[in-house]
């Protein structure tokens, strides 16, 4: 629920019968891209199908019309920072998602949520191609101490490969809320702690379970099943042992071999035959640094790669003076498709805005956004703990509010280094943190102005300062310096 008025409740609702199939279903409906939402991955919630009320919706009452993004259709949706959110519902309004379920398999439902009481509930329904109920999920929203304070609640649901609907419907009557995201994650039983990450020691115990099966020590697999049902006391006994906070290691039987990297082994300045800089101010975005070649602001220290955000004024080119100076850098080599992992810890603050992305060798020549930008990771210091991975190009970019992302939440990402990557196919870009996937974008078929990355692009590492999107709440100027360290870039390409 949005904090414009306090009394009126949150989220979209439904005046129907009790669930089996959609009966609105088989009216003209259409999805938000014109193709459907690709699961695992996340809905945002202003991604709701095209086809009006009683078809992408139901509302119940007349004030769901006051929302900053599609206005005048019956669904309030109002921004918080960057990100969209649902609020406003009556009881029984409903809202709907197409989507494309990548396998048949059990999800990991986490849903972004904030209010200012407790109690506020809403349920997910899915319905199959075959407009047949494939199971529902119901949620309670704690209090998160305001409307814009947010917290996940989680579910879990079994879905069939294919095309299925999602209905969100609010439950509660009066009682509010505000839904930000519905993110999916594939399930897996050998994430013993349930964090949604797999890292190595779960990777190799996971292993030895399945030794265990094929060599018929059932005995030992049944104790050991046992403990992957919630005793999590006991994993912690067989995986004794300092357990890694990332997934750093890449399975000697994956399917990549390594064809450019950095280890950062030199102390000084970055591997020229590697790295170029970016300089300038006021490059994009209405950002507040300064980029410089400087060593201050790159560097390579203790096998790391140290981009570092500094308060001072500094004269640019264009005879303006910043209150900031930091690091853009790129590589000489542009890649096209293959595996990339960068390891990472950021800076944080209000104000940071570190950055991790891809963007067309060809820029100089082809026009943004119809070049593309892959975002591997982008994160704002007034959200610390969010990490965003996105896409944009011509049909799909942030300022047509079309932007293909996704969003994962990781504790104190500035004191951990973790992975980010992605694995980049024709027909598919998957992104990955600490080795778990956590949004697929998909070539569609029609065209560059949907799918540009058949052309190369160079990756790039830079700290921006302030911003449309890091400056939103201002810069806190006591932060200052701020540091992301860089472990290793690796880049893989396919094994023949």
């Amino acid at each position: 629920m949005h904090p414009k008025s306090l009394l009126v409740p949150v989220a979209i609702s439904l005046c129907l019968p009790a669930l089996t199939a959609h009966a609105e279903d088989k009216l003209a409906s259409t999805p938000f891209f014109d193709h459907p939402i690709t699961i695992p991955g996340t809905v945002q919630m202003h991604w709701f199908d095209k086809g009006g009320e009683g078809v992408a919706y139901h509302e119940a009452d007349d004030r769901n019309a006051n929302g900053e993004v599609r206005k005048g259709e019956g669904v309030d949706i109002d921004r918080s920072g960057g990100d969209f959110y649902l609020g406003w519902m009556a009881v029984d309004e409903w809202v709907r998602y197409s989507l494309n379920v990548a396998d048949h398999a059990t999800y990991r439902i986490e849903a972004r949520v904030a209010s200012e009481q407790s109690g506020g509930k809403f349920r997910l329904e899915f319905v199959d191609a075959a407009d047949k109920s494939v199971g529902q999920v119901d949620f309670t929203v704690p209090q998160t101490g305001g409307w814009e304070k947010w917290r996940f609640v989680f579910g879990r649901i079994t879905l069939p490969a294919g095309s299925a609907t999602m209905r969100l419907v609010h439950r509660s009557g009066a009682t509010a809320y505000n839904v930000e995201r519905i993110r999916f994650r594939r399930f897996d039983p050998y994430d013993f702690d349930r964090d949604g990450r797999l890292d190595n020691q779960e990777y190799e115990y996971g292993r030895s379970l399945e030794v265990s099966l094929s060599q018929g020590k059932f005995s030992t697999l049944k104790k050991d099943l046992n403990h992957t049902h919630g005793d999590l006391s006991m994993f912690k006994l067989v995986a004794s042992g300092q357990r890694p906070t990332d997934g750093s290691h890449l399975p000697e039987d994956a399917p990549w071999k390594l064809v450019w990297a950095d280890e950062f082994e030199k102390d000084g300045k970055p591997d020229a035959k590697k790295w170029k800089y970016e300089t300038g101010y006021q490059l994009r975005n209405r950002e507040a640094q300064h980029y410089t070649d400087k060593q201050k602001n790159a560097y390579v220290k203790d096998g790391h790669l140290i981009i570092e955000a500094i308060k001072e004024k500094s004269k640019a080119p264009n005879s303006k003076t910043a209150d900031y100076t930091s690091a853009s850098l790129y590589s000489a080599k542009p890649f096209r498709y293959g595996r990339i992992d960068v390891r990472a810890k950021l800076p944080t603050g209000r104000g940071m805005w570190p950055a991790i992305w891809m963007l067309a060798d060809r820029i100089g020549k082809v026009r943004w956004p119809l070049c593309g930008e892959i975002d591997i990771m982008e994160n704002v210091g007034y959200d610390p703990h969010v990490i965003h991975g996105s896409v944009h190009t011509l049909k799909y970019n942030h300022t047509i509010n079309t932007h293909q992302s996704s969003a994962w939440e990781l504790d104190k990402p500035w004191e951990n280094f973790h992975v980010y990557g992605i694995e980049w196919y024709p027909e598919r870009i998957d992104f990955y943190i600490d080795r778990v996937k956590y949004m697929t974008f998909a070539n569609e078929g029609s065209g560059e102005e949907a799918w540009p990355f058949d052309n190369p692009h160079n990756l790039k590492l830079n700290i921006a300062i302030g911003g449309m999107w890091g400056g939103v709440k201002g810069i806190d100027d006591s932060i200052f310096p701020q540091r992301m360290e860089i472990d290793y870039v690796r880049v893989y390409e396919a094994k023949k």
